[in-house]
């Protein structure tokens, strides 16, 4: 259930700010079908420059989306898992309220 702790909660409200941005949205794909890419790889189809790519990535670092991890000259991106359920949990959440008002105006209306 969705308590007004959870809308108050300033790590929910980063996390779908970060998320608010196309090319962001994109990278959390690319991210979620790979363990970990490079800033390279990741720029790969994207049509940006490879510090617009770093600009990105650095948001969604911040708003612990992603993970960073420097190996020898490369920088290396994977997804946080726990914020990425957090934000899906918040959004089923969601989700199943407005299924059960849903259900109730159908039964209503029949």
């Amino acid at each position: 259930m969705i308590v007004d702790d959870d809308l108050q909660q300033p790590g929910l409200a980063t996390t779908f700010a970060s998320l608010g941005d196309p090319r962001r949205l994109a990278l959390i794909a690319r991210l979620q079908q790979e363990d970990s890419l490079s800033v390279s790889s990741l720029c790969e189809g994207m049509n940006v420059s490879r510090q617009a790519v770093s600009k990105h990535l650095k948001t969604l670092t911040e708003a612990q989306l992603v993970s960073a991890v420097k190996s020898g000259r490369e920088t290396r991106y994977s997804l946080e898992l726990p914020r990425v359920n957090e934000a899906n949990e918040f959004l089923v959440q969601i989700g199943t309220k407005w299924d059960r008002a849903l259900e109730r105006l159908k039964t209503h209306v029949e």
